[in-house]
């Protein structure tokens, strides 16, 4: 009895083991990504999702990685990018490469996805096409099906999963992105005046348009004459709003919204959020940008 006692208890312990080699380790670029790739692979088993960037990091224009970035990178199985030059602070492909363990799969969530906006000069992200596709849900619709698609491609034994995840995601992103229209219908195509780029995808879906931006290039202030040329633009297109991000000062925003006597509003395009974000967090932070719009531009 007492020697079946020992095999049993150790063919117990090797069960984690077993079970932990097995596990697949899937590791997100950024914030946006992360919660894109937990739904995606909500229901497949021996997946375990990571985030490689602080949930609060924001946009990486000027990111410099760490030492723990690096081990996280090592130990993942799949490299899960927003791609488009966001992660450039991950440098070229071959680089990428060999900063992931050998053999591990590179996806990119921009692949095979339309409506990309060209943007002349794009500094800091080494593409003409302006990368922030994430703060658009008819974006992310898109984004779902390619996540889903290239998963598969790496995972033949739960394609079926992943496929159905990009499905459930896609239907959900797809449904806000009608939403987000019905609302711009409501507050009659405007135009605002935007702290950067990172609303042009958003702006689109709610049918508005970009004015302007306060800082074309990434973390440069304008100066007193550009600060000028923005009244005056303002005043001359009959800009509704300028809107600004929590995850910048709006103080030039408000400067501006102060001068010109239109209102500024605060959007949150989810690059950023806590650790312990719930599955409908996205969701949520998209239907409170429209609530704020409506509230303010509505009238």
């Amino acid at each position: 009895m007492k020697i079946l006692f020992t095999l049993l208890l150790g063919l117990a312990l090797s069960l984690p083991s077993s079970a932990l080699a097995a596990q697949k380790n899937v590791v997100a670029s950024v914030f946006p990504v992360w919660l894109l790739l937990r739904e995606v692979t909500r229901d497949v088993p021996d997946v375990t999702v990571g985030l490689l960037l602080p949930a609060g990091t924001g946009c990486p224009h000027d990111y410099a990685m760490t030492p723990q970035d690096r081990r996280t990178l090592a130990r993942a199985d799949v490299l899960v990018m927003n791609g488009l030059g966001l992660e450039s602070f991950l440098g070229e492909p071959k680089k990428i490469r060999d900063l992931v363990k050998p053999g591990a799969a590179l996806i990119d969530v921009s692949r095979n996805v339309d409506g990309l906006i060209e943007e002349e000069g794009h500094e800091g992200h080494g593409h003409g096409a302006n990368p922030h596709i994430f703060a658009s849900p008819s974006m992310m619709a898109q984004m779902a099906v390619s996540l889903a698609a290239q998963l598969s491609e790496t995972d033949r034994e739960n394609a079926a999963l992943y496929e159905a995840g990009g499905k459930r995601a896609s239907a959900a992103f797809s449904e806000l992105a009608e939403e987000c229209a019905a609302a711009g219908e409501r507050l009659g195509h405007k135009g605002v005046v935007t702290q950067h780029d990172i609303f042009g995808y958003l702006v689109r879906d709610m049918g508005l348009r970009v004015d302007g931006l306060i800082q074309p290039h990434e973390g440069q202030e304008p100066s007193a004459r550009e600060m000028l040329d923005l009244v005056r633009l303002i005043r001359g297109k009959g800009t509704a709003a300028v809107v600004t991000e929590p995850q910048y000062p709006a103080r030039t925003g408000q400067t501006l919204a102060e001068e010109t006597g239109v209102p500024c509003i605060e959007l949150d395009p989810v690059a950023t959020g806590p650790e312990d974000a719930p599955m409908d967090y996205y969701e949520k932070v998209m239907r409170e940008n429209m609530r704020t719009l409506e509230e303010r531009l509505g009238r």
